[in-house]
C-alpha cells in the first residue's frame, strides 16, 4: 500500500493524534535550537547585510558623484557651445559684412573702369576723327593743288604770265 492510504487509515482509525508531553516530543529542545539559530544566523545575516548595506550606499554615492560631475561638464560643454555659437555667428556676421565691402568695392571699381574705358574711347574717337579730317584734308588739298595746277597751266600761258608780273611789279 501506498504511504498516504496508510496514513488516512491510521486516522481513520483513531491511530492518529497529537502527543502533549512537551518533554516526550523534545520541544524545548527545538526551541532553543530554533532560538540559538536565530540569534547566529541573524548576527551573521546582520552582519553580510550591513556589509552589503555599506557597499550599496558606496555605490549610491558614487553613482551620485559621477552623475554630479557629468552635470558639472554638462553645464561647461553647453557654456562652451553657448561661446562657440557667439564666436560662429560674429564670424559669419563679419564674413557677411566683408563680403558686401568687397562687392560694393568691386561695383564701385567696375563703375570707375567702365567710366575710364568709355572716356578712352570717347578720346580714341576724336584723335581718330582728327586724324581722319587732317587726312582728308590733306588729300582734298593735294587733289585741290593738282586740279589748279592743271587749270593753271591750260589758262595760263606765256602772255597771262607776262601779264601778272607786270601787275605784282606795278603794286610794289
Amino acid at each position: 500500500m501506498n504511504i498516504i492510504d496508510q496514513v488516512f487509515i491510521g486516522i481513520a482509525e483513531g491511530g492518529f493524534g497529537i502527543n502533549t508531553d512537551i518533554l516526550d516530543t523534545n520541544l524545548i529542545n527545538i526551541v532553543i535550537l530554533v532560538a540559538g539559530l536565530s540569534i547566529l544566523v541573524k548576527n551573521a545575516l546582520g552582519e553580510s547585510l550591513s556589509v552589503r548595506q555599506q557597499k550599496i550606499i558606496g555605490s549610491i554615492q558614487a553613482a551620485e558623484d559621477r552623475l554630479d560631475q557629468s552635470k558639472a561638464r554638462l553645464s561647461q560643454a553647453e557654456k562652451q557651445l553657448s561661446k562657440v555659437k557667439v564666436t560662429t555667428d560674429g564670424i559669419s556676421e563679419d564674413a557677411q559684412n566683408t563680403a558686401n565691402q568687397l562687392k560694393s568695392a568691386l561695383i564701385h571699381q567696375g563703375k570707375e573702369e567702365i567710366q575710364r574705358l568709355t572716356e578712352n574711347a570717347k578720346v580714341t574717337m576724336t584723335i581718330t576723327e582728327a586724324q581722319i579730317k587732317q587726312q582728308l584734308l590733306q588729300q582734298v588739298t593735294t587733289l585741290t593743288i593738282k586740279r589748279v595746277s592743271i587749270q593753271l597751266r591750260e589758262v595760263l600761258n606765256s602772255e597771262v604770265q607776262s601779264e601778272i608780273i607786270d601787275k605784282g611789279i606795278a603794286n610794289i
